[in-house]
Formats: structure tokens, sequence, C-alpha cells
């Protein structure tokens, strides 16, 4: 695999996950907005089936993440088999700066990435779940006759 094709396959991945990252955020943003507007009055029964939802779409994008590492970590793979590099890039995300305590660029993103969504989908659950919503936001339905 030459050097080219290695760094288009990385740019390529790399717009994949912008994009996961993306359609993530905006699973959460929706479903906050969805809790404010609506599930916070909702019946337990919605707001189980909400918030299950968003867990399967977030596992989902969980799992398509850790395929895409897989591949981000094999043209690391690929990219120090080369013998040499015209473009003077040593590697991509196996830095181990002194300010990391020993870890990788890559391990740091993933911790804090698994830590920022893990904080989120607990203070979710607990919005949905646990939280007492202060006033009413709905008034009575009305239907028309």
């Amino acid at each position: 695999m030459s050097e080219a094709e290695i760094l288009s396959i990385r740019n390529e991945l790399t717009g994949i996950v912008v994009s996961v990252f993306s359609v993530s955020f905006g699973m959460i943003s929706a479903y906050i907005a969805g809790l404010w507007l609506f599930l916070r009055e909702a019946p337990i029964s919605l707001r189980l089936l909400a918030f299950t939802m968003l867990t399967f779409g977030l596992a989902f994008m969980g799992a398509l993440t850790w395929g895409l590492n897989d591949l981000l970590v094999g043209t690391e793979r690929a990219w120090s088999k080369l013998a040499t590099h015209a473009s003077e890039i040593t590697g991509f995300g196996n830095a181990q700066p002194p300010w990391l305590h020993g870890l990788t660029l890559y391990e740091a993103a993933v911790l804090l990435g698994g830590g920022a969504f893990g904080a989120i989908y607990v203070s979710l659950a607990y919005l949905t779940f646990i939280y007492k919503w202060p006033g009413t936001t709905a008034g009575p339905v009305r239907v028309a006759p």
C-alpha cells in the first residue's frame, strides 16, 4: 500500500468519524429538546421508550466508532511499514506526549470521548427518570369540536 493510498483512506475515515460524532450530538440535542418540551411531562412508558431509542442509537454509533477505530489503527500499522514518508508525517495518533502521562493520543481520545458520552448519558437518564421538573409547560389538551 502506498503513502497516497494510506493518506486517502485516513482522510475518508476521518470524515466518517466526524459524521458519527455529529450525528451522535444531533441525537443527544434532539433528545434534550424533546425532554424539555414533551418528555418531562410524559408518562413513564413514553419516557422509557424514548430513552431506549436513544440508547439503541448511541449504541449503534458506539459500535460504528469501534469498527472505525480498528480501520484507523490498521492504517497506522500500514503507515509504520513504509520505508520512507514523503510527507514527513511520522504517525497519526500513536505519539505519547509527556503531558498525557504515558497515554497515546488515540487512548486519550477514547477516554475523553467515552467519559464525555458516559456523563451525558447518565445525566439524561437522571433528567428523564428521577429529576422533578418545576411547573408545567403543557396546558390542557383541547380538541376542536
